[in-house]
């Protein structure tokens, strides 16, 4: 940017000049209570390896509301507290239309780091399976049925007779909170479709048979995290299921990866 740009600028960020008042930080409340986790072959879908059904208790805590956009990411990078993401090919940042949607292309600790920024952290794995399924263990967001479809998803689908299917035709992400057909018992947005998202746990497929019951974290130790949720390329509803959780190295800067953060109650 011009240096006297900068300076009739003043104190406004870049993200404000680039984007605008900085959106979409609202956090959902997630009420204290058991659910349950994990999934078994009566279900009808696909269960990633080790994810036996189990019940799990957590504390009150609350979810963002929605992913974390390009918009929230700037407003971190302008406070020098984050860096730049990787750009270029299907990773939007810098793309002129891309403030709203989801923040692609982040590294693990760049995920830590926007969440950290904003007085918050990431979601555990079960913090985010509770907020995506709800009370009644849903396999989508909106319940069991209808199938997914870009009414409610940010998939991989043909719109309108448009060839191009991934993210229903614009051929990446959409804005966050696009599809609110698609929200979740809680009213928490794009928890399946448009990108994946890192949560703090370590991957292990043993997991789930030896967890505890209360507030579960993960192991103490890995080599790949754990994502949940889905992409804007997911084509199929065993890909869009909440059910779906895959390894990803912490370096990973993938442009179907995302974010969403979480804050203890207390």
């Amino acid at each position: 940017m011009a240096i006297n740009m900068w300076i009739a600028l003043g104190t406004v960020s870049f993200a404000q000049a680039l984007y605008g008042e900085v959106q979409h930080r609202e956090m959902i409340n997630i009420p204290a209570g058991e659910f349950t986790m994990g999934c078994k072959k009566s279900d009808g879908v696909y269960c990633s390896p080790g994810s036996d059904t189990h019940k799990v208790y957590l504390d009150e805590y609350k979810i963002d509301k929605y992913l974390v956009t390009f918009e929230r990411y700037q407003a971190c990078i302008d406070s020098g507290y984050c860096t730049e993401p990787y750009y270029g090919a299907a990773c939007n940042y810098q793309m002129k239309w891309s403030g709203n949607h989801p923040a692609n292309c982040i590294t693990y600790k760049q995920a830590e780091m926007i969440c950290a920024y904003e007085g918050k952290r990431l979601p555990t794995e079960a913090e985010w399976a509770k907020a995506a399924r709800g009370p009644k263990a849903n396999l989508f967001p909106w319940g069991n049925t209808p199938e997914p479809s870009c009414d409610r998803v940010v998939m991989n689908q043909r719109v309108d007779g448009n060839k191009i299917g991934p993210g229903c035709g614009a051929g990446t992400t959409q804005a966050v909170g696009s599809k609110p057909k698609g929200a979740s018992h809680y009213g928490v947005m794009d928890m399946a479709g448009n990108v994946f998202e890192w949560t703090s746990d370590w991957y292990s497929e043993s997991y789930f048979k030896k967890s505890p019951y209360k507030n579960p974290k993960g192991p103490a130790s890995g080599s790949t995290k754990v994502l949940r949720g889905s992409a804007w390329t997911a084509k199929y509803r065993d890909g869009l299921a909440l059910t779906v959780r895959w390894p990803y190295a912490p370096a990973g800067q993938g442009y179907i990866v995302g974010a969403r953060c979480a804050q203890s109650a207390n």
